[in-house]
């Protein structure tokens, strides 16, 4: 199976369970979540727990409601990351953000309940032994917490305006990016049962999956590309890989995190496949950003 076939299936696989775990209501809350959360996007995170469980003999359907509780968590991040207090975007997805919809207090709730009803669906999923489910939780509270994806983001606010060295740089976007793709792996691979051999060759993949997906990111938006939403990470006063290492030196750190992700899964046969082709596409990206803005 291609790469666009297997993200165009695990896509589609994903946006029906989210519908169905959040169905429509007549509440302004609910319909400003099913805007935020069904609004599209590449789906990435959910398919990268789904595809770390199939590398650990996992069907997709035991997987799926906690690969959907990560997008709950990732949406939730991205309501609350527009809001005029953070990066006051306009856009996100190509359409407006939560906040110009339906007002800033109703986002804020939007991000507060999807991450709530994270944790409600994951607790809730049949068919996982608890001990796993129990762990797939605790992983993803460690990741979207203090040490995870909101220090980050504190970090992130703190650095504005700054002069960052490579060194804040990291630690900004291990904890605000890199957890969240950690996690997604090793919540497939937990729900999976998956040995800690296999766990740790996952975690490094997702270490370094999600340290060149921010590099990606930090390239395409100083680019001013297709990928970029609203108003650019330099216009905002970001720290980013390109602003301390300049353009090339961003790349060449690109293509060593890929290497090194490729690295970590070469061992584990043709089962790891999906795995290999999206780190090969996430560092495509910067040289062919139309195709991420047709799968944005």
């Amino acid at each position: 199976m291609t790469l666009d076939r297997y993200l165009a299936t695990r896509r589609r696989l994903v946006e029906q369970a989210l519908a169905r775990h959040l169905p429509a209501g007549r509440t302004q809350l609910r319909k400003a979540m099913r805007y935020s959360l069904l609004a599209g996007g590449k789906r990435l995170r959910p398919i990268l727990a789904l595809a770390a469980g199939e590398v650990a003999a996992a069907p997709p359907s035991r997987v799926l409601p906690f690969a959907c509780a990560l997008e709950f968590v990732h949406t939730y991040s991205l309501v609350h990351d527009d809001l005029p207090a953070m990066d006051d975007d306009d856009l996100r997805r190509g359409r407006p953000t939560s906040h110009k919809v339906y007002g800033e207090g109703v986002a804020i709730l939007v991000g507060d309940a999807l991450l709530t009803e994270a944790f409600g669906l994951m607790a809730a999923a049949r068919g996982v032994a608890p001990a796993r489910a129990l762990a797939a939780i605790a992983e993803l509270a460690s990741a979207a917490g203090e040490l995870g994806m909101v220090g980050g983001q504190a970090l992130d606010l703190a650095g504005e305006g700054g002069r960052p060295t490579l060194a804040q740089v990291r630690a900004i976007h291990a904890r605000k990016t890199g957890r969240l793709f950690i996690a997604s792996l090793r919540v497939g691979a937990l729900v999976a049962g998956a040995p800690a051999p296999l766990l740790r060759r996952l975690t490094t993949y997702g270490e370094q999956l999600g340290l060149a997906f921010q590099i990606a990111d930090d390239i395409l938006d100083e680019a001013g590309g297709p990928g970029a939403d609203g108003r650019t990470d330099q216009a905002l006063g970001k720290a980013t890989y390109p602003g301390v290492l300049g353009a090339d030196g961003a790349r060449a750190h690109l293509v060593r995190a890929r290497d090194a992700a490729l690295a970590a899964v070469a061992p584990l046969g043709t089962v790891a496949n999906p795995l290999r082709d999206i780190a090969g596409f996430v560092a495509a990206q910067v040289e062919a950003p139309d195709r991420l803005a047709a799968s944005a």
